[in-house]
C-alpha cells in the first residue's frame, strides 16, 4: 500500500464516522408555528395575569446545594426570603447533555434537547441554532408587545434575533479564565438600564457566567466560590430592593436558576446528580401572600443535608416546567413544543386554575399524537397531574428519529474499511498471509478486547481500568523476552514504578473518586508541587545539553518562557500564596509584573517563539545546515515543552515520570534480541505500545469518556476576550490530549533513527497500521453497540459521549497529530 492509497483509506474512515454521527444524532423534529389563544380569552388573561414584569436571572452552573445547603451555600438573603415565604425554592432536573446551549433551548421552549445540541454548543455560529421561528416564552412576550432587555452570555444572541431585545450587552461564554469581569459586565447595566428605566421594559434577562468559570477552574469547593455566592446574593438583593421601591412591586417576578449544575471536579455535560440538579428560585413579595410549597414549610433554610440527599433539596421539578409556569403567570399560551407542566404550587396564583390545568393537559395530549377533546370534568386536580406526568415522561424519553439509511451506509462503509485494514495489517506481518505474527495478533487482541467492552455501559465509564490491565500485562513482556540480569531487572522495576506512579496521579473513570491521589496531594502541598514542576523543566534543559549548542539555547529560552508563564498564571488567578517565595523573587529579578494583560502577551510570545523554533529547525535540517541526527530528539523536546505549557500545574510533574518511563522502554526496544522481531514486527510493537500508553495516560491525566471532564481551563492561554473559536479549539485539543500526544512520539526514535531514506514512507505507513486497525475494529464494535442499544437507558449519557470521543481520537490523534508532525519530520530527514 502506498501513501496515496493509505491517505484515501484514512479519509474514508473519518468520513464514515462523521456520516454515522450525523445519522445517529439527527436534529429533533419540532412543530412550526406559534401558539395562539382566542382573542377574547387572550385579552382576559393579559388583564388578569398575576405578574406584569419578569426578571429572569440565570447563574450559570448554579447547583442546588449552592442555594440551599448550609455546608456550602452563602446566599444569606435568599435563605431569609425562603424562610419568610417571599421566595419559593426547588431543585430543577436538567436533562443531559448539561451544557448551556441545549439547556437554554429547554428553558425557553420547554422541549427536551437532542444530543447533537451538545456539538452545536461549541459551533455556536451556525444558523441551525436560530430559534427565531420556534415558539418560546420569549416569542410569546414579543407577540404580546412586551419589551425585553438582555445582558450576559452571548449564547442567547445565537439563539434569538438581536432585534428582539430593546437593549443587549453580551459577554463571551467560553472565556473561562475570567470569572470577575464577565459578571461585572452584566452588573454594570443594572443601575442605568434596569433601575433608572424601570417603566421602559417588561422582561429583563441576566445571565451570569462567573460561578461556572470558577467551577471549571477550581471545582465547586474553590476558595473563590464563597465570594461569588455572596456577590450573586447581593445582586439579587439589589434587584429585589428595587422591586420593593415601586408601587406596583407585587407585579414583578424574579426567577433565579442555574441552567445546569456541576460535578465534584467543577465540570458539566454529563448526567451525574450534581450536573443535572440545578437550583431554582421564584422571588416576589406577592408570593408571601400565598401558601408556601409544602416541602419548604418543613425546613428552615439553609438545610444541613446529609450526603445521601444527592443534591435533591425541597421539591424536585423538571427544568422544562419553568416554561408553562411562566406562560401561565403572564397570561400567555404555552409554547408549541413545550412538554413542561405548570408547577402545582403556582396554581393558587392563577385566576382560573382549572382552565390552566386543562389547557396544559390538552397541550401535552396533542403533542403525544392524540386527537380530539378529553372530558376532564370528572377528574380531580391530582388525577389530571398524574396523567400529565405520565405523558411528560413518555414525551421526554421518546427516541430520536434515527436516519437508518444513512446509518446503514456509514456502518457498511466503515466495516469495509475495517476489513481492508485487517487484511493490510496481516499482509505486512509476514509474506505468508495465514501465519500470524505475535505483533499483529497482539494488535488484534487489544482491539477486540476494547471493542467488545463497548457493549457494556460500565466498561465505557471505567475504560481506564481496561487500559491499566493491558499495561500491566504488557509490562511482563521484558521478563519473558530478555535473558534476565541485574540491569534488566532494575530497569524493569523502574518501569513498573513509573507506571504505578502514573496510575496513582489522578482520579479517572466516572464511578469512584478518591481523595488521596497525587494531584490532590500536590495541590495540598504547593511548595513541593512547584519544586517538582521546576525539576521537570530542568530535566528538559539538561536533556538538551547533549545536542547542538543552538538547541540547548532555544530550549532554555522556551523553558524559561513556559515556566515564567505557569508561575504568573497562578498568581493572576489568585494562587499567589501557593507559589514559593524564591519564585516570586525570580519574577522580581526579571522585572515581570504578573497581570492579566501581561499574561496574554507572554503566552503569545511563547507560541510565536515556539513556532519559529520548530519551523526553523525543520527548514535548517532540510537545507543541511543543522545535523539531522539530532532532529527527532530535538523535536520531541520542543513538543514536550508545548504540552507542558498546555497542562495544569498539578499534572506537569507527570512529564518527568514520562521521560523516565520512555528511557526504559527505549532501552528495551534497542536491546531486544534480533531473532525475536522482524523489522515490521518491531514497528508494530512500538506503535502498539505507543497506542496503549496514549490511552492509559489520557485517562490517568484525569480524562474520562464523559463530556464533563473536558479541560477548558487551558484552552485560553494567550486568548483575549475577543477570542477565536478555532484557536481555542486547537488549544483545547492539545490540552486534553497532551499525554497522548507525548506518547505518540515514542516510535519516532525507534522506527526512523537508522533506516534508509527510501523506505521511510513505507515505514510511516506500517507504523500507522496498528492504531488505524485498532480504531477500525473498536469503531465497528462501538457503532454496532450504539445501534443495537439505541433504546438503552444510558444511550445519551454513556454511549453517545463515547461516540463523540471516538471522533475526537480519530480526528485529533489519528489525523492531525498522527500525520502532520511525523510527515514534517520525515520531509526534513529526507
Amino acid at each position: 500500500m502506498n501513501l496515496k492509497q493509505f491517505t484515501c483509506l484514512s479519509c474514508a474512515q473519518l468520513l464514515a464516522i462523521l456520516l454515522f454521527i450525523f445519522a445517529f444524532f439527527p436534529r429533533k423534529i419540532v412543530l412550526t408555528g406559534i401558539s395562539k389563544q382566542d382573542p377574547d380569552q387572550d385579552r382576559d388573561l393579559q388583564r388578569d395575569r398575576p405578574f406584569q414584569k419578569l426578571v429572569f436571572v440565570i447563574i450559570d452552573a448554579l447547583r442546588s446545594d449552592f442555594l440551599f445547603d448550609s455546608q456550602i451555600s452563602h446566599f444569606n438573603n435568599v435563605h431569609q426570603w425562603l424562610n419568610t415565604g417571599e421566595a419559593w425554592g426547588y431543585t430543577s432536573f436538567a436533562n443531559p447533555p448539561t451544557v448551556t446551549l441545549p439547556r437554554l433551548k429547554s428553558i425557553t421552549t420547554g422541549s427536551t434537547p437532542s444530543f447533537i445540541d451538545l456539538l452545536l454548543n461549541v459551533a455556536q455560529d451556525i444558523d441551525s441554532n436560530d430559534l427565531s421561528e420556534h415558539d418560546s416564552w420569549l416569542q410569546q412576550f414579543i407577540q404580546h408587545n412586551n419589551t425585553i432587555r438582555f445582558m450576559g452570555d452571548d449564547t442567547w444572541l445565537k439563539l434569538f434575533p438581536q432585534q428582539w431585545f430593546d437593549f443587549a450587552d453580551p459577554t463571551h461564554s467560553f472565556f473561562v479564565s475570567d470569572f470577575t469581569q464577565v459578571d461585572n459586565n452584566v452588573t454594570r447595566n443594572l443601575p442605568g438600564k434596569l433601575f433608572q428605566e424601570w417603566a421602559q421594559w417588561d422582561v429583563a434577562i441576566l445571565h451570569y457566567l462567573g460561578l461556572d468559570h470558577i467551577g471549571h477552574k477550581d471545582g465547586p469547593h474553590s476558595k473563590f466560590m464563597a465570594a461569588k455566592h455572596q456577590e450573586m446574593d447581593s445582586i439579587l438583593k439589589s434587584i429585589y430592593d428595587e422591586v420593593l421601591e415601586h408601587e406596583d412591586d407585587d407585579d414583578t417576578l424574579i426567577c433565579v436558576l442555574g441552567d445546569h449544575g456541576m460535578n465534584e471536579l467543577g465540570n458539566h455535560g454529563g448526567s451525574s446528580a450534581g450536573e443535572t440538579s440545578a437550583g431554582l428560585l421564584f422571588l416576589s413579595p406577592k408570593l408571601a401572600q400565598f401558601a408556601r410549597p409544602e416541602s419548604q414549610v418543613n425546613y428552615t433554610l439553609p438545610i444541613n443535608a446529609s450526603p445521601d440527599w444527592n443534591f435533591q433539596y425541597l421539591e424536585t421539578v423538571q427544568q422544562i416546567d419553568i416554561v408553562p409556569t411562566i406562560a401561565a403567570l403572564f397570561g400567555m399560551p404555552i409554547p408549541m413544543n413545550s412538554v413542561g407542566i405548570i408547577i402545582p404550587d403556582f396554581l393558587q396564583l392563577l385566576p382560573n386554575k382549572l382552565a390552566s390545568m386543562k389547557e396544559n393537559f390538552m397541550h401535552l395530549w396533542k403533542l403525544s399524537d392524540h386527537h380530539g377533546e378529553v372530558a376532564l370534568d370528572d377528574f380531580t386536580a391530582e388525577d389530571i397531574y398524574t396523567k400529565m406526568y405520565t405523558i411528560q415522561e413518555t414525551l421526554t424519553k421518546s427516541a430520536t428519529n434515527y436516519n437508518y439509511p444513512l446509518l446503514t451506509l456509514a456502518f457498511v462503509g466503515f466495516l469495509i474499511i475495517t476489513i481492508i485494514a485487517i487484511y493490510v495489517l496481516l499482509r505486512y506481518s509476514r509474506p505468508d498471509f495465514w501465519q500470524l505474527r505475535v505483533s499483529s495478533l497482539s494488535v488484534l487482541l487489544v482491539s477486540i478486547i476494547l471493542g467488545v467492552s463497548t457493549f457494556a455501559s460500565s466498561f465505557i465509564e471505567e475504560e481506564h481500568q481496561l487500559w491499566w490491565w493491558i499495561v500491566t500485562a504488557f509490562s511482563a513482556v521484558p521478563l519473558i523476552v530478555y535473558r534476565l540480569n541485574v540491569l534488566i531487572i532494575v530497569r524493569w522495576f523502574i518501569m513498573m514504578a513509573c507506571v504505578r506512579s502514573i496510575k496513582f496521579w489522578n482520579n479517572s473513570g466516572q464511578k469512584f473518586i478518591y481523595s488521596n491521589v497525587m494531584s490532590n496531594l500536590l495541590n495540598q502541598n504547593p511548595y513541593w508541587k512547584w519544586c517538582l514542576n521546576m525539576s521537570t523543566f530542568l530535566v528538559l534543559i539538561m536533556a538538551s545539553a547533549g545536542s547542538q549548542v543552538l538547541h540547548f539555547i532555544v530550549t532554555t529560552i522556551l523553558v524559561g518562557l513556559c515556566f515564567t508563564y505557569k508561575i504568573s498564571w497562578e498568581i493572576v488567578n489568585g494562587n499567589q500564596a501557593e507559589i514559593p517565595l524564591f519564585m516570586h523573587d525570580l519574577l522580581a529579578k526579571i522585572d515581570f509584573a504578573p497581570t492579566e494583560s501581561n499574561l496574554i502577551v507572554l503566552a503569545r510570545v511563547f507560541f510565536q517563539a515556539w513556532a519559529i523554533v520548530v519551523i526553523s529547525r525543520l527548514v535548517l535540517t532540510k537545507l543541511k545546515v543543522l545535523n539531522k541526527n539530532y532532529l527527532i530528539k530535538d523535536m520531541k523536546v520542543y513538543i514536550t515543552i508545548l504540552l507542558m505549557f498546555q497542562t495544569s500545574s498539578q499534572n506537569i510533574g507527570q512529564f518527568l515520570v514520562f521521560q523516565i518511563l520512555e528511557s526504559q522502554i527505549f532501552y528495551f526496544f534497542q536491546n531486544i534480541p534480533t531473532a525475536s522481531l522482524t523489522s515490521t514486527s518491531k514497528i508494530y510493537f512500538s506503535n502498539l505500545v505507543s497506542l496503549i500508553l496514549q490511552n492509559f495516560t489520557f485517562f490517568q491525566f484525569g480524562g474520562t469518556n464523559s463530556i464533563s471532564t473536558i479541560d477548558l481551563g487551558n484552552a485560553y492561554h494567550g486568548v483575549s476576550s475577543d477570542y477565536n473559536i478555532y484557536v481555542v479549539g486547537i488549544l483545547m485539543s492539545v490540552a486534553n490530549f497532551a499525554p497522548a500526544i507525548y506518547w505518540s512520539m515514542l516510535p519516532w526514535s525507534i522506527n526512523y533513527a537508522s533506516i534508509p531514506a527510501q523506505v521511510k514512507l513505507q515505514t510511516f505507513i506500517r507504523s500507522k497500521l496498528p492504531a488505524f486497525t485498532y480504531h477500525c475494529i473498536f469503531g465497528t464494535c462501538l457503532m454496532t453497540a450504539c445501534v443495537v442499544l439505541r433504546f438503552h437507558l444510558f444511550i445519551w449519557s454513556v454511549f453517545s459521549p463515547k461516540l463523540c470521543y471516538f471522533l475526537g481520537w480519530n480526528f485529533v490523534m489519528g489525523l492531525l497529530n498522527g500525520w502532520l508532525p511525523e510527515l514534517a519530520l520525515l520531509c526534513a530527514l529526507d
